[in-house]
């Protein structure tokens, strides 16, 4: 083989393993963390909710109480446009329970209301190009479904100790089943008291009454109606929750990196 031949195999042949091992760095860098979403859900029941959907028994000490039903908990991955993890809890109630739902209807669903949901709200620019009246309509009913719902430490007092955090309602369904409500409420893992030590946690859900919260930041325990977290559900939003917690950090750092380029 002549001697310049055998060169420039020897110069592709290096310029190969050079990428090799350059290429999946800078792909690491540009990748969105992946989760193993299947894995991360778990729910728990009372004894009566199993019976009626043909379910395993609830392990001793894991039923939730007080008119819930069932709660399952998931990370999930947000929209296109906002391509991070949150944590959602889904809950089954007793249809009997006085929640303030967002609105009155018997179903409703908050991503119907997002101006990005539309082609023509998608961009800030092109909202900003809506009237003052129909930006104000729709501010006021995506505003709905925020603040009607919380997350707190059993020991919270206002200003003394404990934590608390909103949720917010995704969507809801009264009577899915016969004497049976489905609420979907939805926090971000930086918003929750994931490591804090306390005696258990709470879901509060307002009920009904006159009271506008979207317009008080100051809770009062008694226009809510409030749920238990079973520990078996509370030990995984704490494991669960500071994993999607650390993904967004890298989610957060990829998206600044392509902004900047």
């Amino acid at each position: 083989m002549p001697k310049r031949m055998t060169v420039k195999i020897v110069l592709a042949v290096m310029t190969l393993v050079l990428l090799s091992l350059v290429l999946p760095v800078c792909a690491g860098t540009q990748a969105y963390p992946e989760l193993p979403l299947q894995e991360m859900r778990i729910a728990a029941y009372t004894k009566a909710f199993a019976e009626r959907f043909g379910l395993p028994a609830p392990p001793p000490g894991t039923e939730p109480s007080g008119g819930l039903q069932a709660i399952e908990f998931a990370i999930e991955k947000g929209p296109k446009w906002a391509p991070r993890y949150y944590c959602n809890f889904y809950l089954y109630v007793d249809s009997s329970l006085p929640i303030k739902y967002p609105e009155e209807g018997v179903a409703g669903e908050k991503y119907m209301l997002i101006t990005t949901t539309h082609f023509f709200g998608r961009a800030y620019e092109q909202w900003m190009e809506w009237s003052l009246q129909d930006r104000r309509y729709s501010t006021g009913l995506d505003g709905k479904y925020n603040r009607k719902a919380r997350m707190a430490t059993k020991n919270y007092m206002p200003g003394k100790q404990g934590a608390i955090s909103d949720l917010d309602y995704i969507e809801f369904h009264k009577n899915i089943l016969p004497n049976l409500d489905y609420l979907k409420l939805n926090f971000s893992p930086f918003s929750l008291m994931i490591n804090k030590v306390n005696n258990g946690v709470d879901i509060w859900v307002q009920q009904r009454g006159n009271t506008d919260y979207r317009s008080r930041i100051k809770s009062d325990s008694s226009d809510f109606i409030k749920f238990s977290i079973p520990e078996v559900v509370l030990q995984k939003i704490r494991q669960w929750g500071n994993q999607a917690k650390e993904a967004n950090r890298k989610i957060n750092a990829v998206i600044r990196d392509k902004s900047d380029q």
